[in-house]
């Protein structure tokens, strides 16, 4: 019993390793956007907010969109509006 304790502790502490940084959520949400057109939502940027516009607006001050159309990549990020 005290193996499969110990076996199930060393699991646990491995699933919960290091998330990714922030520069790797931004490189996902990236690749992420250039599949929108396949239904590919935003889901590794930070959502900061209570509200999408929150979001919109933390992906604009945080130039999330990199060299996007801002309004295209943070609209898609925040899920409001017509993006192409």
């Amino acid at each position: 019993m005290k193996q499969i304790s110990a076996i199930l502790l060393f699991l646990l502490i491995v699933s919960c390793g290091p998330g990714l940084t922030l520069e790797e959520k931004i490189n996902k949400a990236h690749e992420e956007y250039a599949k929108r057109d396949r239904g590919y939502q935003s889901s590794y940027l930070p959502r900061p907010g209570t509200t999408r516009g929150d979001d919109y607006n933390n992906c604009i001050n945080q130039k999330y969109y990199r060299s996007k159309n801002a309004h295209d990549f943070c609209s898609w990020h925040a899920g409001i509006g017509k993006y192409q």
